[in-house]
């Protein structure tokens, strides 16, 4: 019993304490709302409304304020009260504990007191546009002005800088001055919203005519000093450099007229103020003259070159002339002996014919310079190349003749060579013959006629009537290589049978103790005698005699160099 006690008493308790906090929930929501509808009623909007309301407002701009101010007061002597009060009553139904119907009423309170204070800020914010508006239109009467009476001084002070242009520009002054009339009129009015679509048109006529007063003055003063002068000036020397037979890659004619027609046209541009075409055409004038001055002075200065290179350029084609001339009687000559292998007269024959090209073209230029108008720009621009070309013809001139020059000096050296290869031979053979050898090796003696025909190939090659020098010298190359094979070869034998007889002599010491060096005896004497391998008999008998009496070759091979070397030197 005692424990339900407590337990009711611990409910009733959490039941209170929860009606507690739900009042001062409540009731410091409740203050909120009134805060916040006292900061809005306590607000300086009033103040503003009645500045606002002093201010000379007329049409949409009066409609619009009329509209703020109906709904402020709406808002504060209407609705903010009526919140205000429904505020107390739930205040004072909060004795009554009528929680959950109150929690709900105060939520949609709460909610107008926001959707109060979002009107009120909307309002707020209209009425400060209203006044940024006045002040906006009140400071844009005073610029537009102050830029009437600049662009009205300038007109009246430098009249004579805008020529055909005066008279439009001084209309357009009296539109902007009625148009800023009619402006003023309508500000002083206090239709602000009407009149912001006047400022945005005046301040753009304004801008233009700002413009107009700054780019015009140039354009005026090109057209009337500038370019009649100029286009006067290429219209005589046009006429001077014809009479003196200049000719032009371009119809200067046509151009001119086209500078002529584009002032015409620009005055016309001036007139109607027209400042972008006005600028665009002068630009294209300034152009077109600078293109007509440059051309005239190039074709100028292009016949002065022209005429400075004609000595230097005939001499040079005269020298080339010669020059050709001469290397086609040398090759011609040396075509008789001997055998041009790398088209040299048929290169010679092509520069003749660049050269008679050249100087066709040369002779025709002569023969029209004082008849014709010539474009010189483009006579020098082919004086030049040509100029080149006939470099880099004299240089293959050069060139051809060099690789001829010495055709008669190589016969002489071939010849002088096979002279030497035929003594070598012939020295080589009575070298061979004075060993009084049984034979000689077959490969040696098929090699040593090789060589004895390359010596006869080589002395019946420069014997003809037209010599192949190119084909001669490779000959030579070849037979001096086998020419040096056959030294070795016949060196070769000469040593090995003079060792091998030594050798022989030398084992008739052993033959007797020794079978195997009286076998190797028999077999060395064989091989020299029979087959003349005089190589393979050394071989044979040096082996055995090293195999009873060690480094005895070594010693009979060391005193027979030095044997050589002595008769050598005697």
């Amino acid at each position: 019993m005692v424990v339900v006690l407590v337990a009711i008493v611990l409910i009733a308790v959490a039941i209170y304490a929860a009606v507690l906090f739900f009042q001062r929930s409540c009731e410091e929501r409740i203050a909120n709302a009134k805060n916040s509808i006292e900061e809005i009623i306590d607000s300086p909007l009033e103040e503003e409304l009645r500045a606002v309301r002093e201010l000379p407002l007329s049409g949409d701009s009066l409609a619009e304020f009329e509209q703020v101010e109906h709904d402020y007061h709406a808002l504060i002597n209407q609705q903010l009260p009526e919140i205000s009060e429904y505020l107390n009553q739930i205040h004072e139904q909060l004795q009554q504990y009528k929680f959950f119907k109150l929690s709900g009423e105060l939520k949609q309170k709460e909610l107008q007191v926001e959707n109060a204070k979002e009107r009120y800020a909307q309002l707020n914010r209209k009425l400060v546009e209203l006044k940024k508006t006045a002040e906006v239109h009140k400071k844009a009467i005073n610029e537009l002005k102050e830029e009437y009476q600049t662009i009205r001084k300038t007109l009246l002070a430098k009249n004579f800088s805008y020529g055909p242009s005066i008279d439009k520009l001084e209309a357009d002054l009296a539109g902007l001055e009625k148009d800023f009339d009619d402006y003023a009129k309508v500000t002083e009015e206090g239709d602000y919203a009407k009149s912001s679509s006047l400022l945005e048109k005046l301040q753009a006529k304004t801008h233009s005519l700002k413009i107009a007063l700054k780019k015009l003055p140039p354009v005026y003063r090109n057209l009337k000093n500038v370019f009649p002068e100029q286009l006067e000036e290429l219209q005589s020397g046009f006429k001077q450099l014809s009479s003196e037979k200049y000719g032009f890659p371009k119809d200067m004619e046509k151009q001119l007229k086209t500078i002529a027609d584009l002032i015409k046209e620009n005055e016309e541009n001036l007139k109607q103020v027209e400042v972008s075409r006005a600028e665009a055409t002068d630009k294209e004038l300034a152009d077109l003259i600078d293109e007509a001055y440059d051309v005239m002075e190039r074709e100028y200065n292009a016949r002065l070159k022209v005429k400075r290179q004609e000595k230097h350029f005939a001499d040079f084609l005269e020298h080339a002339q010669a020059q050709e001339k001469e290397l086609l009687i040398e090759l011609d000559r040396l075509s008789q002996n001997y055998t041009l292998n790398h088209n040299e007269l048929e290169e010679a024959h092509t520069l003749n014919e660049q050269l008679k090209k050249i100087k066709k073209e040369f002779d025709a230029y002569l023969e029209t310079k004082d008849k014709e108008a010539l474009v010189y720009s483009e006579i020098q621009k082919r004086q030049v190349a040509v100029l080149e070309s006939m470099e880099k013809i004299e240089e293959k001139q050069k060139e051809i003749g060099d690789s001829v020059a010495d055709l008669f000096e190589e016969e002489k050296e071939a010849q002088a060579a096979v002279q030497g290869f035929d003594n070598d031979i012939h020295r080589l053979k009575r070298e061979i013959e004075l060993l009084n050898l049984p034979g000689l090796p077959s490969e040696y003696v098929e090699y040593f006629f090789k060589v004895g025909r390359e010596i006869e190939n080589l002395d019946r090659d420069l014997n003809k009537i037209q010599l192949n020098m190119e084909q001669i010298a490779r000959e030579l190359i070849n037979t001096q290589s086998d020419l040096d094979v056959l030294a070795q070869k016949t060196q070769e034998i000469i040593d090995s049978s003079a060792l091998t007889e030594e050798m022989l002599q030398y084992a008739n010491r052993y033959r007797s103790r020794y079978p195997e060096v009286a076998s190797a005896y028999q077999h060395a004497y064989d091989l020299f005698n029979r087959d003349y391998d005089y190589v393979g008999a050394l071989d044979i008998i040096s082996q055995a005699l090293e195999s009873v009496e060690p480094g005895c070759y070594k010693r009979i091979e060391n005193d027979y160099k030095e044997g050589s070397k002595r008769r050598v030197v005697s």
